[in-house]
């Protein structure tokens, strides 16, 4: 399977204008520490973290906290000298294109326009209805045109793995891949289950912690997933439950840190009565370091005929082509003496 992402290209754009805003600073400030000089050293910091620690730009509050910044330096850059920075009012319409909470684009849109009609009125009424509509029309199209991105945004949540540097994939994928893999479980005669996985000290980096163990420790066919409420789960395949447990143990054990588990089995069972987030619901709060759960109820009589009416099609859809790649069952390793490689790997 092959993924392109564009982390690279933003983290590039961010660390050039960076640059660009501490030179400009460093010249004002040779000649003279103004306040100018400290907002453009400001933001230019600001766009420095970004390009070097990107993964922060994921988080809601981050993202927000630096939004909100560079408008409110944009404005004041403009409003204590806007003979030479007059030309940052076409930004607050390219912060409109950054998926946002709610609230933000109208905020960023009354400073855009309070800043314009601030540093036009001196111009004369000619000059401020220009002003005031040109950033009106590019702010809508910033608008329009982030409302767009947010829809991307929002189905990039879905995708199957958000981040290239784990192969750790998300719950939508989790409930894409469970029917293919227990029919195919099934009808290999192989054991298969969900391992469900939190820390016992609940937190960011509790969670950030086991994230990174766990995308070491697991199995390059072992196939992590993270849920929606950060708990992470393993679907793991081995020849019987022995082989299961004895393979459990051994990623819990090389995790090396207090964890709690939910061994949920699947063979036979309808994923769709499979609960997420019931089972995921207090699970750093479980006596126990591993508990077994109850079998889930059987597959409905029809599910098993289109099972095994989809195991006879050789012809996998390009859909399942473009996510995973070619669906077969790949033998054990050497150097896996106790686990059955699942129909899809991870490819880092």
């Amino acid at each position: 399977m092959e993924i392109k992402f564009k982390v690279r290209i933003s983290q590039f754009v961010c660390l050039l204008g960076s640059v660009l805003l501490l030179l400009e600073a460093a010249r004002q400030i040779s000649i003279g520490l103004t306040l100018t000089a400290l907002l453009l050293a400001v933001g230019g910091t600001m766009l420095l973290v970004v390009s070097l620690a990107h993964e922060l730009f994921t988080l809601r509050w981050f993202r927000t906290l630096v939004m909100l910044s560079v408008a409110l330096i944009m404005s004041a850059l403009v409003l204590l000298a806007p003979q030479q920075h007059l030309m940052w009012l076409w930004g607050f319409a390219v912060l409109l294109l950054y998926p946002r909470p709610r609230w933000l684009a109208p905020a960023c849109a009354l400073i855009g326009l309070v800043t314009t009609w601030l540093a036009l009125a001196q111009l004369g009424s000619d000059w401020l209805s220009l002003g005031i509509g040109i950033t009106a029309t590019l702010m809508a199209l910033g608008a329009i045109g982030g409302r767009r991105q947010q829809q991307v945004w929002m189905q990039l949540e879905r995708r199957g793995r958000r981040d290239s540097n784990r192969a750790i994939w998300s719950q939508y994928q989790l409930m894409r891949d469970l029917p293919r893999e227990i029919a195919r479980a099934d009808r290999e005669d192989i054991h298969i289950e969900l391992i469900l996985l939190a820390p016992v000290n609940t937190g960011r980096l509790a969670n950030r912690r086991l994230m990174n163990t766990l995308d070491s420790a697991a199995l390059p066919h072992e196939t992590r997933y993270q849920l929606d409420d950060g708990a992470l789960a393993v679907l793991l395949v081995t020849r019987g439950e022995r082989m299961a447990s004895l393979r459990r143990r051994q990623l819990i054990e090389h995790l090396a840190m207090p964890i709690r588990a939910r061994v949920q089995p699947l063979n036979d069972s309808d994923p769709n009565a499979l609960d997420l987030k019931r089972l995921s619901a207090h699970l750093s709060d479980e006596p126990q370091p591993i508990t077994l759960l109850p079998p889930l109820p059987r597959k409905p009589a029809d599910a098993e005929a289109f099972s095994d009416n989809a195991s006879t099609d050789n012809a996998p859809s390009d859909d399942a082509l473009s996510d995973h790649g070619r669906d077969t069952l790949k033998p054990a390793s050497a150097a896996d003496k106790v686990a059955v490689a699942p129909s899809r790997g991870n490819d880092h």
